[in-house]
């Protein structure tokens, strides 16, 4: 759970004394080696059972001794599926030691490995070889239980295995991947590092795309007018107070550095892997349209958040939020009308946003950002679904990869409708003002 597979053979082969066995005495790290090679020729899985998984919808390789099911990585190698097709079955160290650095698996496809070779037989056989007794690890004192069941877990995924039947099922795998990793980018976890480990860039992107579906939902009060539109933007400056005294309130402090983390790990990532294999794997696709949109972000925070407005009139609710307009049906949620309501004077974006997009010029910049946006959303979401950490099993991959991009484009039709309708429908006035402004 905590160390890299490879942790001990780099930094402590000497600490090894030996292999779990049935007793007869300690042979030392000449009898743990023969133990080691025992273990792998005894269990694990035979060159005959590798040798049946030679199709592209099923395709095993050995490298190393290791079993790989290459299967969803097939499309994404960046010598093409024919490169590891013509080695489906077989051992293909030799080819692949001459091609890749030793540790490659170990970094970015720890969940290919399904196995070992071996010859399928039990491994009893090298216990005799020495080592420390297997009957001292069965007693209460020495056991540990599996609380997170992580093999069972593993086991099932890579095995494509999930008792949901249909999009159901990978319906509900998303949605429960989704609350783990939005979870655990808010309890104390190793976030925050510079690593090449993607979970903090997964993390990190699911944050950002349920803030992405929240920004589009609350921009829908345009539609309805300056006064709910102009207390929605009213409502995030009455959260100042959870800013830790900056100009801010917690949600965008935590949005900005969880777009920090994201942008940051996937720059370095970006940079760390082989160009060739960033190119073809559309890692660089990623890259660049999110560099892109990092962009749009700077300017769409200059011109939004941080950019001068002419004062707007505004009866904002006493508690945050107006309750009363569940009761009548209504919609003004963030703002009152009654006799006698005091108001305050706020930033006016709803006029700001007709003024900017009076210019077609910016209407398609606009446009073209949000054609970007779906696309890297589209790119990351075919990333992230396979992901150890969401633990989707494989039968389901597809189905939440379509899923993904049916929420990416009502998204992406969303944003786009607000420079398109702040160019072709004219302003309405708010509850305190009499007409609309001319933008």
């Amino acid at each position: 759970m905590i160390h890299p597979p490879d942790v001990i053979g780099k930094y402590a082969p000497d600490a090894i004394i030996g292999m779990v066995g049935g007793g007869g005495g300690g042979g030392g790290a000449h009898a743990g080696g023969d133990a080691a090679n025992g273990a792998a020729v005894g269990g694990g899985i035979p060159m005959s059972e590798v040798a049946k998984h030679t199709s592209k919808s099923d395709c095993w390789v050995v490298v190393a001794g290791q079993v790989l099911n290459v299967t969803n990585f097939l499309s994404e190698h960046p010598g093409g599926e024919l490169a590891i097709l013509t080695f489906a079955g077989k051992d293909a160290t030799e080819e692949f030691n001459m091609i890749h650095p030793p540790d490659v698996i170990g970094k970015y496809a720890p969940d290919a490995i399904i196995g070992v070779v071996g010859t399928g037989a039990p491994a009893a056989a090298a216990a005799p070889v020495g080592g420390a007794a297997q009957p001292l690890l069965e007693h209460g004192d020495h056991k540990s239980k599996n609380w997170a069941k992580a093999d069972k877990n593993r086991q099932i995924r890579m095995q494509g295995e999930g008792r949901i039947p249909g999009w159901i099922g990978a319906l509900c795998y998303m949605v429960l991947g989704f609350m783990k990793e939005i979870l655990f980018t808010i309890v104390p976890q190793k976030n925050i590092t510079m690593s090449n480990d993607r979970v903090g860039l997964t993390r990190s992107a699911m944050f950002l795309f349920i803030f992405i579906i929240i920004h589009a939902v609350g921009n829908l009060h345009v539609f309805l007018g300056p006064d709910d539109f102009n207390g929605y933007g009213y409502f995030y400056v009455r959260l100042y107070w959870t800013g830790f005294g900056l100009q801010a309130n917690i949600v965008e402090e935590y949005i900005l550095l969880a777009a920090l983390l994201h942008v940051a790990v996937a720059l370095k990532r970006t940079w760390d892997i082989s160009i060739n294999y960033t190119v073809a794997s559309g890692k660089l696709n990623l890259a660049f349209s999110g560099i892109t949109l990092l962009t749009f972000m700077m300017i769409h925070l200059f011109q939004f958040r941080f950019g001068e407005t002419h004062p707007y009139k505004l009866c904002p609710p006493p508690y945050l939020l107006n309750l009363d307009t569940l009761v009548h049906l209504q919609l003004n949620l963030f703002w009152v009308g009654f006799e006698g309501c005091k108001s305050v004077e706020v930033r006016d974006i709803y006029r700001m946003e007709f003024e900017v997009f009076q210019s077609l010029g910016w209407v398609l910049f606009y446009l073209s950002s949000v054609v970007i946006f779906s696309t890297h959303m589209c790119l990351g979401w075919q990333k992230v679904v396979p992901a150890p950490s969401m633990d989707i099993p494989k039968r389901y991959h597809a189905k939440a990869i379509h899923m993904g991009y049916v929420m990416t484009f009502f998204i992406a039709l969303v944003y786009a409708s607000f420079p398109i309708y702040g160019h072709l429908f004219p302003m309405s006035s708010g509850y305190l003002g009499s007409e609309p402004a001319t933008p």
